[in-house]
């Protein structure tokens, strides 16, 4: 096992052996808000990777415009040009190709979950390295959704850098590409920064964070607990999160959720929306946290964030998500309402098994940013080595 702290390093250094040392453009996709406020799932992992980068004096953040870019990172405001007929994520792709002609251009442009972006760049400038940054099934994405499609992406990007080997299993299928191609489709698996230092006191308190829609599972859970908790008395549920990740007045998803819960009383809770401070203090508080997915997740930072907390998590085989919580967590085969009912009758009834995965969820936690963000750049040095 490693240790709760330990970090793996594929690369060190991996940009810092490149000189001079290279600029490497992160195109984010045009609905990201990259603030503090509202930060996205792919803002927040973006964040992380410049945040644990042993280069990040590399990198440049390019998106929608913000009054105050997350934590002060190097910013490039995008503005859609052309957006009635481009659409948005093409027109902010214009203004940041008018906007490098002007400034000069980066040695990568790194542009993430925006297949037809990537293709609209590196058509227009085929002088640049464009890589893509995969945070979702592409199968499912626009400018990727035939083998067609992803056969032009894997010839003409740099690189292209996946968050789960599911994504990169998705990438892959139905190409017949030999294994030296194949190679152009890495992995950089999503990691999540400990913020404790030490293993935290556990108190009765059962957290599902993330976004309020129907793919997440949180209906089935709190079915599942609405029965349950009322003969364990000393537990108290508490679902954080709205549908986006903004503060949200309640849709009727959220609806069904409250109506499901309120004869709990005061064993549970909606906060909705709450900053990730307040997430990150009901992790390191909780015994027990749910991350159930109903979809193929690809790697889901709820999941990872709970390990790192310490939660004795349970969760699904769907997606990414068994390359982290296998062995690590309460794994539900079948996602429905019986399985998790399941699940939280064994974690609530037996102290030893509970307790137990939050031994291992401590004591064996590689998915540290710093491990993300090393594969990362060392996939990004590579390309950086190797003819446009």
């Amino acid at each position: 096992m490693s240790s709760a702290n330990e970090t793996s390093s594929p690369s060190i250094s991996a940009l810092r052996q490149i000189t001079p040392l290279p600029l490497i453009d992160i195109l984010l996709p045009a609905k990201e808000r990259f603030t503090a406020a509202n930060a996205g799932a792919i803002s927040g992992v973006v964040n992380d990777l410049v945040e644990a980068s042993q280069s990040r004096d590399c990198f440049r953040i390019c998106g929608t415009v913000v009054d105050a870019p997350l934590n002060d990172h190097r910013f490039l405001s995008l503005r859609p040009r052309g957006q009635w007929f481009r659409g948005t994520n093409i027109g902010c792709a214009a203004d940041y190709i008018a906007q490098i002609e002007k400034t000069g251009a980066p040695d990568l442009v790194e542009v993430h979950s925006r297949c037809h972006v990537a293709t609209y760049i590196k058509q227009r400038r085929p002088d640049l390295r464009v890589s893509l940054y995969l945070h979702n099934d592409p199968r499912d994405m626009k400018g990727s959704k035939s083998v067609k499609d992803r056969l032009a992406l894997l010839r003409d990007m740099a690189t292209i850098i996946c968050v789960s080997a599911y994504i990169r299993d998705c990438f892959l299928d139905g190409l017949g590409v030999d294994n030296a191609l194949a190679t152009k489709v890495g992995v950089a698996r999503n990691g999540a920064q400990r913020w404790l230092v030490n293993q935290p006191v556990k108190q009765p308190v059962i957290l599902i964070a993330g976004r309020m829609v129907p793919e997440k599972g949180i209906l089935e859970c709190a079915t599942a607990l609405a029965a349950i908790l009322p003969k364990h008395p000393d537990w108290q549920l508490v679902i954080a999160g709205a549908k986006r990740f903004e503060a949200a007045a309640h849709d009727s998803y959220e609806a069904k959720i409250a109506n499901t819960i309120q004869d709990l009383g005061n064993q549970a809770v909606m906060t909705g929306f709450i900053p990730i401070n307040e997430v990150r203090e009901w992790q390191a508080k909780a015994a027990i946290s749910a991350c159930p997915s109903l979809w193929n997740d690809p790697m889901p930072k709820a999941v990872i964030e709970s390990l790192a907390a310490g939660c004795a998590l349970l969760t699904t085989r769907r997606g990414g998500i068994p390359e982290v919580a296998e062995g690590r967590a309460h794994i539900v085969d079948t996602p429905d309402i019986a399985h998790f009912s399941a699940g939280f009758d064994k974690l609530l009834s037996d102290d030893a098994y509970r307790t137990g995965l939050q031994d291992v969820a401590w004591h064996d936690f590689p998915f540290t940013a710093n491990a993300m963000a090393d594969e990362a750049d060392a996939l990004r040095a590579q390309c950086l080595q190797s003819p446009i």
